[in-house]
Protein backbone atom coordinates (compact mmCIF):
# COMPACT_ATOMS: atom_id res chain seq x y z
CA UNK A 1 0.00 0.00 0.00
CA UNK A 2 2.89 2.37 0.86
CA UNK A 3 4.49 1.82 -2.54
CA UNK A 4 1.26 2.72 -4.29
CA UNK A 5 0.93 5.88 -2.19
CA UNK A 6 4.48 6.98 -3.03
CA UNK A 7 3.95 6.30 -6.70
CA UNK A 8 0.81 8.39 -6.54
CA UNK A 9 2.70 11.25 -4.87
CA UNK A 10 5.45 11.17 -7.49
CA UNK A 11 2.90 11.20 -10.33
CA UNK A 12 1.11 14.17 -8.74
CA UNK A 13 4.40 16.09 -8.42
CA UNK A 14 5.36 15.39 -12.05
CA UNK A 15 1.87 16.27 -13.28
CA UNK A 16 1.78 19.51 -11.27
CA UNK A 17 5.26 20.49 -12.48
CA UNK A 18 4.17 20.02 -16.08
CA UNK A 19 1.08 22.15 -15.59
CA UNK A 20 3.10 24.82 -13.77
CA UNK A 21 5.59 25.03 -16.62
CA UNK A 22 2.79 25.29 -19.19
CA UNK A 23 1.00 28.02 -17.24
CA UNK A 24 4.19 30.04 -16.84
CA UNK A 25 4.87 29.71 -20.57
CA UNK A 26 1.41 30.93 -21.55
CA UNK A 27 1.53 33.63 -18.88
CA UNK A 28 4.62 35.21 -20.40
CA UNK A 29 3.57 34.65 -24.01
CA UNK A 30 -0.05 35.83 -23.78
CA UNK A 31 0.12 38.05 -20.66
CA UNK A 32 -2.45 35.90 -18.83
CA UNK A 33 -2.94 36.49 -15.08
CA UNK A 34 -2.69 33.11 -13.35
CA UNK A 35 -1.99 33.91 -9.69
CA UNK A 36 -5.08 32.17 -8.37
CA UNK A 37 -4.55 29.17 -10.65
CA UNK A 38 -0.93 28.76 -9.50
CA UNK A 39 -2.11 28.87 -5.91
CA UNK A 40 -4.51 26.00 -6.57
CA UNK A 41 -1.76 23.96 -8.21
CA UNK A 42 0.63 24.39 -5.28
CA UNK A 43 -2.00 23.28 -2.77
CA UNK A 44 -3.60 20.48 -4.80
CA UNK A 45 -0.92 17.82 -4.04
CA UNK A 46 -1.17 18.64 -0.32
CA UNK A 47 -4.94 18.35 -0.29
CA UNK A 48 -4.97 14.92 -1.90
CA UNK A 49 -1.88 13.41 -0.30
CA UNK A 50 -3.84 10.96 1.86
CA UNK A 51 -6.17 8.23 0.56
CA UNK A 52 -9.08 9.75 2.49
CA UNK A 53 -8.58 13.22 1.00
CA UNK A 54 -7.98 11.69 -2.40
CA UNK A 55 -11.38 9.99 -2.27
CA UNK A 56 -13.06 13.25 -1.22
CA UNK A 57 -11.47 15.16 -4.10
CA UNK A 58 -12.32 12.49 -6.65
CA UNK A 59 -15.90 12.30 -5.36
CA UNK A 60 -16.19 16.08 -5.73
CA UNK A 61 -14.85 15.94 -9.29
CA UNK A 62 -17.34 13.20 -10.20
CA UNK A 63 -20.26 15.20 -8.76
CA UNK A 64 -19.08 18.28 -10.65
CA UNK A 65 -18.98 16.34 -13.91
CA UNK A 66 -22.42 14.82 -13.24
CA UNK A 67 -23.85 18.32 -12.77
CA UNK A 68 -22.30 19.44 -16.06
CA UNK A 69 -23.77 16.40 -17.85
CA UNK A 70 -27.22 17.12 -16.38
CA UNK A 71 -27.06 20.72 -17.57
CA UNK A 72 -25.96 19.60 -21.04
CA UNK A 73 -28.92 17.21 -21.19
CA UNK A 74 -31.32 20.03 -20.29
CA UNK A 75 -29.71 22.17 -22.99
CA UNK A 76 -31.05 19.73 -25.59
CA UNK A 77 -34.44 21.44 -25.30
CA UNK A 78 -32.92 24.34 -27.25
CA UNK A 79 -31.65 22.03 -30.00
CA UNK A 80 -34.09 23.07 -32.72
CA UNK A 81 -33.87 26.76 -31.85
CA UNK A 82 -30.06 26.63 -31.89
CA UNK A 83 -29.67 24.70 -35.14
CA UNK A 84 -27.84 27.67 -36.69
CA UNK A 85 -25.34 27.88 -33.84
CA UNK A 86 -22.32 26.04 -32.47
CA UNK A 87 -22.33 25.75 -28.68
CA UNK A 88 -19.08 26.53 -26.82
CA UNK A 89 -19.20 25.40 -23.19
CA UNK A 90 -17.44 27.25 -20.40
CA UNK A 91 -17.21 27.64 -16.63
CA UNK A 92 -17.46 30.75 -14.46
CA UNK A 93 -14.08 31.59 -12.92
CA UNK A 94 -14.62 35.06 -11.46
CA UNK A 95 -17.56 37.12 -10.22
CA UNK A 96 -16.97 40.32 -8.29
CA UNK A 97 -19.46 40.85 -5.46
CA UNK A 98 -19.54 44.58 -6.24
CA UNK A 99 -20.83 43.84 -9.75
CA UNK A 100 -22.67 40.62 -8.93
CA UNK A 101 -25.76 41.41 -11.02
CA UNK A 102 -23.84 43.06 -13.84
CA UNK A 103 -21.06 40.80 -15.09
CA UNK A 104 -18.88 37.73 -14.64
CA UNK A 105 -15.83 36.09 -16.23
CA UNK A 106 -15.72 32.68 -17.93
CA UNK A 107 -12.79 30.41 -18.83
CA UNK A 108 -13.10 30.49 -22.62
CA UNK A 109 -11.89 33.20 -24.97
CA UNK A 110 -10.25 33.97 -28.30
CA UNK A 111 -8.59 30.57 -28.52
CA UNK A 112 -12.02 28.92 -28.35
CA UNK A 113 -13.60 31.13 -31.01
CA UNK A 114 -15.48 33.39 -28.59
CA UNK A 115 -16.17 36.89 -29.94
CA UNK A 116 -17.65 40.09 -28.54
CA UNK A 117 -21.43 40.21 -29.02
CA UNK A 118 -22.08 36.47 -28.80
CA UNK A 119 -25.09 35.37 -26.71
CA UNK A 120 -24.51 33.40 -23.51
CA UNK A 121 -27.02 30.93 -22.05
CA UNK A 122 -27.21 28.21 -19.44
CA UNK A 123 -29.46 25.15 -19.37
CA UNK A 124 -32.47 27.29 -18.34
CA UNK A 125 -32.24 30.26 -20.65
CA UNK A 126 -30.49 33.49 -21.61
CA UNK A 127 -28.03 34.97 -19.12
CA UNK A 128 -26.19 37.64 -21.13
CA UNK A 129 -23.72 38.42 -23.90
CA UNK A 130 -19.96 38.61 -24.40
CA UNK A 131 -18.60 42.16 -24.02
CA UNK A 132 -14.84 41.54 -23.84
CA UNK A 133 -12.39 38.72 -24.55
CA UNK A 134 -8.77 37.75 -23.95
CA UNK A 135 -6.90 34.72 -25.22
CA UNK A 136 -8.25 32.43 -22.46
CA UNK A 137 -11.18 34.29 -20.84
CA UNK A 138 -14.27 36.36 -21.65
CA UNK A 139 -16.35 38.89 -19.77
CA UNK A 140 -20.12 38.43 -19.82
CA UNK A 141 -22.63 41.24 -19.30
CA UNK A 142 -25.64 39.72 -17.55
CA UNK A 143 -29.23 40.41 -18.59
CA UNK A 144 -29.70 41.98 -15.13
CA UNK A 145 -27.00 44.60 -15.73
CA UNK A 146 -28.47 48.07 -15.21
CA UNK A 147 -26.37 49.51 -18.02
CA UNK A 148 -28.70 51.93 -19.85
CA UNK A 149 -27.82 50.23 -23.14
CA UNK A 150 -28.74 46.79 -21.85
CA UNK A 151 -32.09 46.32 -23.60
CA UNK A 152 -33.33 43.15 -25.29
CA UNK A 153 -36.09 42.63 -27.84
CA UNK A 154 -38.48 40.02 -26.40
CA UNK A 155 -41.82 38.30 -26.84
CA UNK A 156 -44.43 37.86 -24.12
CA UNK A 157 -46.46 34.69 -24.68
CA UNK A 158 -50.08 34.57 -23.47
CA UNK A 159 -53.43 33.16 -24.61
CA UNK A 160 -51.78 31.30 -27.54
CA UNK A 161 -50.32 34.51 -28.95
CA UNK A 162 -47.40 36.85 -28.35
CA UNK A 163 -46.48 40.53 -28.49
CA UNK A 164 -43.07 42.08 -29.12
CA UNK A 165 -41.66 44.38 -26.45
CA UNK A 166 -38.37 45.64 -25.03
CA UNK A 167 -36.91 44.18 -21.84
CA UNK A 168 -35.30 46.79 -19.59
CA UNK A 169 -33.52 46.79 -16.22
CA UNK A 170 -34.14 49.24 -13.37
CA UNK A 171 -31.56 50.64 -10.95
CA UNK A 172 -32.10 47.70 -8.60
CA UNK A 173 -31.30 45.17 -11.37
CA UNK A 174 -34.94 44.11 -11.76
CA UNK A 175 -36.10 43.05 -15.22
CA UNK A 176 -39.26 44.75 -16.48
CA UNK A 177 -41.33 45.37 -19.60
CA UNK A 178 -43.30 48.60 -19.82
CA UNK A 179 -45.86 49.99 -22.25
CA UNK A 180 -48.08 46.91 -22.37
CA UNK A 181 -51.55 47.79 -23.57
CA UNK A 182 -54.22 47.35 -20.88
CA UNK A 183 -56.29 45.35 -23.35
CA UNK A 184 -53.61 42.64 -23.40
CA UNK A 185 -54.52 39.99 -20.84
CA UNK A 186 -51.04 39.46 -19.43
CA UNK A 187 -50.91 37.21 -16.36
CA UNK A 188 -48.38 36.23 -13.72
CA UNK A 189 -46.44 33.21 -14.95
CA UNK A 190 -46.55 34.09 -18.66
CA UNK A 191 -43.36 33.18 -20.52
CA UNK A 192 -40.94 35.75 -21.93
CA UNK A 193 -38.47 34.74 -24.65
CA UNK A 194 -36.07 36.39 -27.06
CA UNK A 195 -37.85 37.66 -30.16
CA UNK A 196 -35.02 37.09 -32.64
CA UNK A 197 -35.27 40.72 -33.83
CA UNK A 198 -31.53 41.25 -33.36
CA UNK A 199 -28.29 39.82 -34.68
CA UNK A 200 -27.10 38.89 -31.18
CA UNK A 201 -29.85 36.82 -29.61
CA UNK A 202 -31.56 33.97 -31.50
CA UNK A 203 -35.33 33.67 -31.18
CA UNK A 204 -37.09 31.40 -28.73
CA UNK A 205 -34.56 31.44 -25.88
CA UNK A 206 -36.30 31.58 -22.49
CA UNK A 207 -35.62 34.74 -20.52
CA UNK A 208 -38.08 34.45 -17.67
CA UNK A 209 -41.65 34.61 -16.43
CA UNK A 210 -43.99 37.44 -15.47
CA UNK A 211 -43.60 37.92 -11.72
CA UNK A 212 -45.78 40.96 -11.07
CA UNK A 213 -47.97 43.35 -13.08
CA UNK A 214 -48.60 47.01 -12.30
CA UNK A 215 -50.57 49.79 -14.01
CA UNK A 216 -48.68 52.95 -14.86
CA UNK A 217 -49.50 56.12 -12.94
CA UNK A 218 -51.89 57.26 -15.68
CA UNK A 219 -53.67 53.89 -15.94
CA UNK A 220 -52.98 53.78 -19.68
CA UNK A 221 -50.65 50.79 -19.85
CA UNK A 222 -49.17 47.97 -17.81
CA UNK A 223 -45.69 47.26 -16.53
CA UNK A 224 -44.62 43.66 -15.98
CA UNK A 225 -41.71 42.63 -13.77
CA UNK A 226 -39.89 39.53 -14.99
CA UNK A 227 -38.28 36.74 -12.96
CA UNK A 228 -35.27 35.28 -14.84
CA UNK A 229 -35.62 31.65 -15.94
CA UNK A 230 -32.02 31.02 -14.89
CA UNK A 231 -30.86 31.18 -11.29
CA UNK A 232 -28.41 34.02 -11.84
CA UNK A 233 -27.16 33.78 -8.25
CA UNK A 234 -26.01 30.19 -8.70
CA UNK A 235 -24.51 29.99 -12.18
CA UNK A 236 -21.89 27.31 -12.82
CA UNK A 237 -21.63 26.30 -16.45
CA UNK A 238 -22.48 28.51 -19.42
CA UNK A 239 -22.74 28.08 -23.17
CA UNK A 240 -21.69 30.66 -25.75
CA UNK A 241 -23.61 30.63 -29.03
CA UNK A 242 -21.46 30.94 -32.15
CA UNK A 243 -23.46 31.43 -35.33
CA UNK A 244 -22.54 29.02 -38.12
CA UNK A 245 -21.00 30.80 -41.09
Amino acid sequence: MKKIDWKYKILIIIFSSGILFSLLFFSFKYNVHITSILSDIFYFPINVITPKNREIVLDGLIKEKDLEIDELKELLKFKETLSEFTIISGTIINRNSLYWNNELVINIGDKDGVKVGMAVIDNKGLIGKIVDTSYTTSRVKLITSNDTNNKISVKIWFNDKSINKILSVDEDNNLYISGIDNRENIKVGDLVTTSGLSDIFPSGIDIGYVLKIENDKFGISQKAFIKPASNLDDLRFVFVLKRLS
